[in-house]
């Protein structure tokens, strides 16, 4: 049985249905990633007609991977031991990340 966080929904990829349970706050999340698969999908579909379906499929994988990991980590700033490399008491971990904050800000 499903909790109340989650739903049951049905996904339609290349016109292939896809039943999944997912947590409600991700409806709409899964939902356009489906029209993003399909909308990349026809891209290739249209530029390279006589490539089989399987290598559609594997250059629209690409190119949603390369997106993915291309704008992964954008407007994520490292700061503490792992932005400088060093070893931090807290008082002073505390202290730069006031200092970084500051500079952001």
């Amino acid at each position: 049985m499903i909790d109340e966080k989650m739903m049951k929904i049905n996904l339609l990829i290349d016109c292939q249905r896809y039943p999944l349970n997912i947590h409600r706050e991700d409806e709409i999340l899964y939902r356009e990633a489906a029209k993003l698969i399909d909308k990349t999908l026809n891209k290739y579909r249209k530029w390279m007609p006589d490539l089989d379906s399987n290598k559609h499929w594997a250059m629209a994988a690409l190119e949603l991977a390369f997106n993915n990991v291309s704008n992964k980590d954008k407007n994520v700033v490292f700061g503490g031991r792992l932005g400088d490399y060093k070893y931090y008491d807290m008082d002073k971990t505390i202290e730069k990340a006031f200092e970084l904050a500051n500079n952001l800000l």
